[in-house]
């Protein structure tokens, strides 16, 4: 028996403690709109821009290459000669060639010792 009191007790305490609890249900209050305060932009600094620079392109330079001057070398006849005789015979061939072929006279170049004789070399030349 002494349980059952026991169990009595208990169930006395535990249904004391209870309460009755109840929500109502309304409209929650909406706090005022607050006050959306934008910060105002630095002002924009415009710089003049300069005026474009016009650069006009120089043509690249004409290079003119100077051709060296050449010098023809005056036509010449060679002969071979032995003695004083031989050496007038090729003058007079030599001036008669010049002017058959050039239009101009002869004048003695060049005289080379040879072993067989001299070889004189003749140059036709004006005058």
């Amino acid at each position: 028996m002494r349980s059952i009191i026991i169990v009595a007790v208990a169930a006395s305490a535990t249904l004391a403690g209870c309460t009755f609890k109840s929500t109502t249900v309304g409209r929650a209050e909406v706090p005022p709109p607050a006050t959306v305060v934008y910060a105002t932009p630095a002002p924009t600094v415009v710089y003049p821009t300069p005026a474009p620079t016009v650069v006009y392109a120089t043509p690249a330079p004409t290079v003119v290459y100077q051709q060296p001057t050449v010098v023809a070398r005056a036509p010449t006849v060679a002969y071979a000669v032995a003695g004083r005789a031989e050496f007038d015979q090729a003058a007079v061939q030599a001036a008669a060639w010049c002017r058959t072929n050039h239009g101009i006279g002869a004048k003695l170049l060049d005289t080379r010792r040879g072993t067989t004789g001299d070889v004189v070399i003749f140059e036709c030349v004006p005058g």
